[in-house]
């Protein structure tokens, strides 16, 4: 299965940012009970603290949700390539803090993923090192029959494991939140994506790509 869950129901917050963006801290925190137990794993609390919170909230579920039926996908066409890798898609879960200074706040929780990188962005950079990830990426927009692009790979690589988060989908409605750059994003990815050999020549490509500065 390409999800990675978090198998748990409760972790404490240690209270360590050890990330930041836009729109979210990212705090550590650990598993205190289920097979979990022990091991890490992240806190994801928005800034905005208002009306806007819950779409955040639906927009990140949703946009895992559908990274992790793409990544199961491609993980079929992975084996039947006979390439030994393993693309897993971290499945945060809407938790709500009920105690300590956070008390009633909602937060994102997922595993923690060690040696955090990007693979590539949603703007069109990409590190051509990571191959798995650039497929992945041209993968996505054959799958969904042209309709988007999964992109923003970032994660950590294991040997021949990749664990992806923070994943952004880029679709021709727009339907994804506000990291959804729309069509002309996908335009954008397919004027920079160089195909490499895990790339399948059958895989459809944007017919009009075009350099976008968004």
């Amino acid at each position: 299965m390409a999800a990675n869950c978090n198998l748990s129901n409760r972790a404490n917050d240690e209270g360590v940012l050890v990330g930041e963006g836009e729109f979210r801290r990212v705090r550590l925190g650990r598993y205190t009970e289920g097979p979990r137990v022990g091991e890490r794993c992240v806190h994801k609390v928005f800034k905005t603290g208002g009306v806007y919170e819950d779409t955040f909230f639906t927009d990140d579920i949703k946009a895992s949700d559908k990274a992790v039926e793409i990544a199961g996908a491609f993980q079929k066409y992975l084996s039947a390539k006979a390439t030994p890798f393993v693309v897993r898609v971290n499945k945060p879960e809407v938790w709500k803090y009920t105690s300590g200074q956070h008390v009633g706040q909602k937060v994102l929780v997922e595993p923690f993923i060690p040696n955090f990188k990007k693979f590539n962005s949603n703007t069109g950079k990409a590190d051509n090192n990571y191959e798995v990830a650039q497929a992945l990426s041209h993968f996505s927009y054959d799958y969904s029959l042209g309709q988007l692009v999964l992109c923003d790979l970032q994660g950590g690589m294991e040997g021949s494991r990749c664990t992806l988060s923070d994943v952004v989908l880029l679709s021709n409605a727009r339907a994804f939140g506000t990291t959804d750059l729309g069509s002309k994003g996908i335009e954008n990815f397919f004027h920079h994506h160089r195909c490499n050999k895990i790339c399948s020549p059958s895989w459809k490509r944007c017919a009009r790509p075009a350099p976008h500065y968004i």
